[in-house]
């Protein structure tokens, strides 16, 4: 048994409907009604026309004048649309269509025209009567027909001046759209042309100024790099004195290649300046930041390769003399003022104030030494007894 449908049952070629048979352009109409479907919904889904899908349902097949291909067709689309078995149902439908076609043939031969019966032959005075009757007849109807056919002749001259006058308007309106849209092309690819020219130089433009300010940061950048001076204060220790920074171009910029991925951190007077100081780089890190008086730039390098590093241009070797291997490589660059001082010049004159202090305190004490000494060097107490 085929299910058509929560509804309809086939079994044998016999449809069912809950029981009861039902003709298989029933089942289509009531399975439509159930799924709440308009035809307009069925002939917006099959592409045919309302007028067919109501003479199916109601099983006016006359309508199709006799194609049972197109009838089949039409049921096959029908039943896909709203979900029926068309297997279900194909026996009752050629049975159906077999008994239309017959029907169809034997209404087309009924009403094709019979001979008419041969008349008697008639009498030699009737017939020749007759035959001046229908001579009569015969001219009147010539003349008839002439006259019809002049009119007829008239009226397509008419027609045909008619028709020409619609196609020599409709040539009109070819042209003359044809004409429009030629201008507006013409319009659109002007101003796309120029649009495109605008555009081409005001590329030509911002890469003639990108090019002016490549060249204005090399030149910058190779001036910095004349005017900056390196001077190892500490080679073993990695401190290097910097000048030529503070006063000319007041940036510096810190460059290290790394062959292996490394944190890399840079501060400025002991405080952090890079985004995060267990930040992991690869390929070369590159920071440029502003100074404006003279500073400590401390850079660490969590895992050293053998890295290169530069600052503003200027290579920096890193001394491995007091270097543990797998601890951070670090390095300091005294940034000198424009007049040549260090950052840490207070720090120098305390400690020198500090070693005067001490030289003072030494010098003190050393005098009360002697002093003691050439008093109570002998040993000897207040009665004169040695000890």
């Amino acid at each position: 048994m085929d299910l058509l449908c929560p509804l309809f049952f086939c079994y044998n070629g016999e449809c069912k409907l809950g029981g009861t048979t039902v003709t298989y352009n029933k089942i289509l109409k009531q399975r439509r009604q159930a799924l709440q479907l308009s035809i307009q919904d069925i002939s917006s889904q099959t592409r045919l026309a309302p007028n067919y899908i109501q003479a199916l349902e109601e099983n006016h097949l006359e309508v199709f004048q006799g194609d049972v291909s197109f009838i089949r067709y039409f049921v096959q689309a029908y039943c896909e649309a709203i979900g029926v078995n068309y297997a279900a149902i194909s026996d009752e439908v050629e049975t159906v269509l077999a008994a239309y076609s017959r029907q169809y043939a034997a209404y087309t031969q009924t009403q094709e025209p019979q001979a008419a019966p041969k008349a008697e032959k008639a009498a030699p005075a009737a017939q020749k009567k007759r035959t001046t009757t229908k001579a009569k007849s015969k001219k009147n109807k010539n003349l008839s027909k002439n006259k019809l056919v002049r009119s007829i002749q008239k009226m397509n001259r008419s027609k045909h001046a008619h028709v020409y006058q619609l196609i020599a308007c409709g040539v009109v309106v070819v042209l003359f759209l044809s004409i429009v849209n030629a201008g507006l092309s013409y319009r659109t690819n002007k101003r796309l042309a120029q649009e495109e020219a605008q555009r081409q130089t005001e590329i030509k433009q911002k890469e003639k100024e990108t090019a002016q300010l490549a060249n204005q940061k090399k030149t910058s950048d190779s001036e910095s790099s004349k005017t900056v001076k390196l001077k190892a204060s500490d080679k073993d220790n990695n401190v290097y004195e910097v000048s030529g920074i503070v006063g000319h171009s007041d940036e510096v910029t810190v460059t290290v290649t790394l062959p292996e991925d490394s944190t890399v951190a840079v501060y400025k007077d002991d405080e952090l300046i890079t985004d995060d100081a267990d930040k992991v780089y690869s390929g070369t890190f590159k920071q440029t930041f502003k100074v404006e008086d003279a500073c400590l730039i401390q850079v660490e390098i969590g895992t050293y390769s053998n890295n290169k590093i530069r600052l503003n241009g200027k290579s920096v070797s890193f001394s491995k003399a007091n270097w543990t291997e797998g601890t951070s490589a670090v390095l300091y660059f005294d940034i000198l003022d424009k007049n040549g001082k260090s950052s840490e010049k207070d720090t120098d004159s305390s400690t020198t104030d500090s070693s005067q202090d001490e030289s003072a305190d030494t010098s003190y004490d050393a005098s009360y030494d002697q002093s003691y000494d050439a008093s109570y060097g002998t040993g000897e107490d207040y009665t004169g007894e040695t000890y």
